[in-house]
């Protein structure tokens, strides 16, 4: 049946996918009897191997290009134990860590919804003992067995020695040394540990930021990176949410979900950077000042720009402003795998890997066990050129699990190895005892020509000889001669003032150079206009764009910046004009120079979101809104002024978004009368109806939205951005416009005007949408009718009685008719369902409980259906049982009903292994047709994307078969056991008693939208909800529905999974 097929594909896609989650891959194949390869099925999430091989054993195992050679830095043998992070210092010494306590989640005994309500009350935490335990861990009131450790030695002929800089830690995730001890990000903590008598040990921590989320240990606050302008970036994954506050001052920000944030070397400051992706467990700044970063699941990110301000879509959907465009998709390939976890650039000018390897990404893939490789350059335009190359190094060893990478003093890509036999966070309970807390490995990988380099120790470099280290050819001496400048006492750097603008100013020295002397100034904040000035005129893009950037370090007032930043606001580069944007939104100063630069940047929209064009224009947009927003009184005043007539009305009406809502509504109201056009793009109808509240701004638009002409873009419009702009004012204003769709004769216009009346409450139209419901009708446009009359039930009853009596319809669209029927006419919906029932299969009457299940007069329906045998607690999954149960928690039927199913699935999870077995055979036999696999594969692409196909409603399906048999199987048969928090079904309960199950894409003070299968959505306004929440470990995908499947078909959807690479 069909219905079967949808729910099994659907249900199986989310089952399948494990977002954010370090999974496994490996190189081994196997082939069909045409010779087609594909990837085994075995040893993919975790290994299945037991014995641990020898760091010269699995040394043995890797494969690289020719020319390269991989050696071992050190192991478990140095005290090398589960490495995350990798960081040198101004000496050229690796620090680590350990993290044999991974992973802490505080979740092993808690129910999701109990969880999800502890990450939003940190007082609860406070007392919950799973939160608190793990909180004085972080805190350092109770002692960790975790480490930091320095590695010296490891450059020529010398033995690397281990020294166990820091002790009693737990997982502390991510270090950046700076002077004499490191900043260390540790769960729910960040903090300064350092070295107050120069013993090589740690002897002082000082907290500087507390309240990070670590309700999931693999996406807590990590990546320390350090930056120009005294700043230091850092990411957080998707899974966590907290209010972060400087223990240093009253400085805190809202860190929720994924984010990219960034804090003042003094700890004073702290702000938001990025918004989205879902776990950034790979974050550089390039030499060029470039950053870059990845999305652990691909998604088409794998390896993407990340310029300040940039969102991205992910778990949450939040924006750093709700205007914020998201960056597109930038990849069609896919690298592969669902927890990509570090990136690395060949930046050195010489004696690093050869020049093929410029602007080349690596990724450390722990799932795949290999180093994957893709060329990606921001173009001059904004647009990316982005290319997969071969994997550059592959491993034998199902243990290899790389975690991070750098490129060390040397110019060889050293490689953080978690050497595990599992690697996932959420494959297996976090407690199993295969996951390995002894050993690790790191290993550097070198070009053979590469010569042996001098690593000076910058700590000892003299003051006056840093400058000339910023000449070297090395990454590393850049940025230790930037790092000493910078730190070392002003009375000793600042006698460099003069050699660092000569050193800016030479044209014949490499970009990086002259970038590295620019920020080196930044440092010991010497400022000079001339210099400056000079700058934003340089031939090399990334110069101009730092030159702007640098600005931010010096308190500059307005007139100096309109002056600077004029020719690079109009700059051929974005990436520049959108630094002018950032720069005026640090300034905290504005005159009517700088605001007409903002008014400038506020140009309409170009046709949809693609880079290189139109994306770069909504970017702008955004920063400069974004900027306007800090100057309000500045704002008004120009658009007052006699100066605004040199500006078009759309970029003032934008412009005008940043004022107060009752100033924004007047200068609307008098832009708006001054237009030559009166038409509405997307962002300006966005605008508008946000004001229909006030009545003159409604009597003033209301004969625009009412134009006919208009409908089928206005309702479109309304419909794509229903949770952020739905009121009773647009509805009504949109009445006269959807009755015209309803009249058109053109099919998708009359279905696009029932969509409408149905999701914007719409009783007016009622004798327009009858019609609609009769034989000639597609399914589709009787779908639509039928939600269009639902809110009526008692006037359309006939309707709804006709609609369950038309065979031709899909068995679902007849049980909503019953449902909605069941509202009006208890007797007439039980005489309409008695007369099909019986003729279903089990399969078929499961998806009819599902239905009814979700409103209470389906529910008693149902209860009614169970009373007289026509339903058995066989037709029931656990979510129908449990709805009916809710519907009357003292109606016996409901409390027997519940029980029944509760005792079969407690059978099904005993009989759970015998029917694994059984799967298991045909899994492990191979073959099978992967086209015919690919034809029932078809219907997970109407929520997920493999490459450039399907839908990005729910996670990508790239690499599933990167999973063993097991696993694979065990999260088809038991998807409750596979299923993420963040994936669960989420329910909302409306006030009328209906239930709505799906997705959870947003929830906010407007609503809440919840997604379905195909990529659709509701969105429920907050006024008509009376609870909401996760259903925890319940999964979309309904139990047993392969049971009956022949071991052919479930051969040739296996078959077809083992090419989704």
């Amino acid at each position: 049946m069909e219905i079967k097929r949808k729910l099994l594909l659907y249900g199986f896609a989310f089952a399948v996918t494990c977002m954010g989650c370090k999974e496994r891959s490996d190189t081994a194949h196997s082939g069909d009897n045409n010779g087609v390869e594909y990837p085994a099925l075995n040893k993919k999430t975790h290994s299945s191997r037991t014995e641990i091989l020898s760091p010269e054993e699995e040394l043995a195992g890797f494969n690289v290009p020719d020319g390269f050679v991989v050696e071992l830095v050190a192991s478990e043998r140095d005290g090398v134990v589960n490495p995350i992070h990798m960081a040198f210092d101004d000496a050229g010494r690796l620090w680590t860590q350990t993290a044999e306590m991974y992973p802490l989640d505080p979740v092993s005994d808690i129910a999701w919804r109990d969880l999800l309500k502890l990450m939003d009350d940190p007082a609860a935490q406070e007392k919950d003992p799973n939160f608190k335990r793990i909180l004085d861990l972080y805190r350092g009131k109770t002692k960790g067995k975790d480490k930091i450790l320095v590695l010296s030695g490891l450059y020529g002929k010398n033995s690397v020695k281990t020294n166990v800089w820091a002790d009693g830690l737990a997982i502390p995730q991510s270090i950046l040394p700076y002077k004499n001890g490191t900043y260390v990000a540790q769960g729910s903590e960040l903090f300064f540990l350092e070295d107050t008598d120069n013993d090589g040990k740690a002897d002082k921590r000082t907290p500087l930021f507390t309240g990070f989320g670590f309700t999931d240990t693999h996406t807590m606050a990590h990546v320390l990176v350090r930056g120009p302008g005294d700043w230091i970036h850092f990411s957080q994954g998707a899974l966590n949410k907290g209010e972060v506050s400087s223990l240093k001052s009253d400085a805190k920000i809202r860190l929720d979900y994924s984010k990219i944030a960034r804090f003042s070397l003094d700890a004073k400051k702290i702000e938001l950077v990025n918004a989205g992706l879902n776990n950034i467990w790979g974050f550089k700044l390039r030499g060029n000042g470039q950053w870059y970063g990845m999305e652990a699941n691909d998604l088409g990110y794998s390896v993407v720009p990340m310029e300040q301000g940039t969102g991205f879509p992910g778990i949450g959907m939040e924006r750093l402003r709700p205007y914020q465009p998201w960056m597109p998709e930038l990849h069609k390939f896919r690298v592969g795998g669902t927890g990509m976890s570090g990136i690395a650039f060949a930046d050195d000018l010489e004696g690093s890997f050869p020049s093929e390897w410029k602007d080349v990404a690596f990724i450390a893939n722990p799932i795949t066990s290999e180093i994957n490789a893709v060329r990606i350059v921001r173009n001059e335009d904004g647009s990316v050129s982005a290319e997969l190359l071969p994997s550059f190094l592959t491993s034998e060893d199902d243990w290899f699990r790389p975690v991070n990478m750098e490129f060390g003093p040397d110019g060889c890509l050293y490689i953080a190895d978690w050497y595990n036999k599992i690697v996932s966070h959420n494959e297996v309970a976090t407690s199993h005892p295969d996951r390995d807390k002894s050993h690790g490995r790191i290993w550097r990988v070198r070009y053979k020509s590469q010569k042996p380099r001098e690593i000076p120790n910058f700590y000892e470099i003299k003051t006056n000889e840093l400058v000339g280290y910023l000449k070297s050819p090395s990454i590393w001496a850049k940025r230790a001669a930037w790092h000493q400048i910078t730190d070392r006492p002003i009375g000793e750097t600042k006698e460099l003032a003069k050699d660092l603008i000569l050193l800016v100013s030479d044209i014949y020295q490499d970009e990086i150079t002259r970038i590295m002397a620019l920020w080196s100034l930044e440092g010991i904040k010497h400022y000079d206009y001339k210099l400056l000035a000079a700058l934003m005129n340089t031939k090399s893009d990334n110069l101009r764009r730092e030159a702007v950037r640098a600005l931010e370090s010096y308190s500059l007032d307005a007139g100096t910046l309109a002056q600077l930043l004029e020719g690079p606001s109009n700059d051929n580069n974005p990436m520049v004009r959108s630094q002018v944007l950032r720069t005026l939104d640090a300034a905290g100063t504005a005159n009517p120079q700088t605001i007409a630069l903002l008014v400038g940047a506020c140009k309409p929209p170009l046709e949809g979101n693609d880079m290189g064009g139109a994306y770069e224009r909504n970017f702008e947009r955004y920063l400069a809104r974004k900027a306007l927003e800090n100057y309000p009184n500045e704002l008004l005043a120009f658009i007052r002024s006699p100066k605004v007539s040199q500006y078009a009305t759309v970029n003032l009406i934008w412009a005008s978004q940043a004022l107060p809502k009752e100033e924004r509504e007047t200068v609307f109201m008098d832009l708006w009368k001054k237009a030559d056009n009166k038409e509405l793009d997307e962002p300006t109808f966005l605008i508008v109806a946000g004001m229909l509240e006030n009545n003159q701004v409604m009597k003033m638009m209301l004969p625009v939205l009412e134009n006919v002409g208009k409908a089928q873009e206005h309702v479109s419009l309304t419909l794509k951005n229903l949770a952020k702009i739905q009121s009773k004012e647009l509805t009504n204003a949109l009445i006269k416009p959807i009755g015209h769709l309803l009249k058109s004769g053109d099919i998708s216009q009359q279905n696009l005007g029932l969509e409408a009346i149905g999701k914007l409450g719409i009783h007016s139209l009622r004798d327009n949408v009858v019609p609609f419901v009769n034989a000639d009708s597609s399914s589709e446009t009787i779908k639509l009718a039928m939600l269009a009359l639902v809110g009526r039930p008692g006037e359309n009853r006939a309707i709804f009685e006709r609609i369950a009596k038309m065979e031709t319809l899909e068995l679902d669209l007849r049980a909503e008719a019953i449902q909605a029927l069941a509202k009006a006419d208890m007797q007439a919906a039980d005489k309409a369902i008695i007369a099909w029932m019986p003729n279903l299969d089990q399969s078929q009457k499961q998806s009819v409980t599902r239905i009814l299940s979700n409103s209470e007069e389906g529910s008693n329906l149902l209860k009614q259906l169970f009373e007289t045998g026509t339903l058995t607690s066989q037709e029931f999954d656990l979510s129908s049982a449990e709805k009916v149960f809710q519907s009357d928690k003292e109606d016996a039927r409901g409390i027997q009903l519940f029980e029944q199913v509760k005792n079969r699935i407690d059978g099904e999870k005993k009989a759970f292994q015998s029917k694994l077995q059984r799967f298991m055979a045909i899994a492990e036999k191979g073959g099978g047709n992967p086209e015919n696999g690919e034809n029932l594969f078809q219907t997970c692409l109407m929520c997920h994307s493999v490459g450039d196909k399907g839908h990005d409603f729910a996670p990508a399906l790239d690499g599933s078969a990167m999973r063993e048999n097991e696993a694979l199987l065990t999260a088809i048969l038991n998807p409750d056991a596979a299923v993420e928090g963040s994936y669960a079904v989420y329910r909302v309960t409306k006030k009328d008693g209906a239930n709505i199950e799906g997705y959870l894409v947003k929830k906010d003070n407007r609503g809440t939208t919840i997604g379905f299968m195909g990529g659709g959505s509701q969105f429920i306004q907050v006024s008509d909800i009376v609870s909401e929440g996760f259903l925890g470990g319940r999964s979309f995908m309904p139990k047993g529905l392969i049971d009956n499947y022949s071991d052919e078909q479930v051969s040739d959807l296996l078959a077809y999974i083992r090419t989704l690479k």
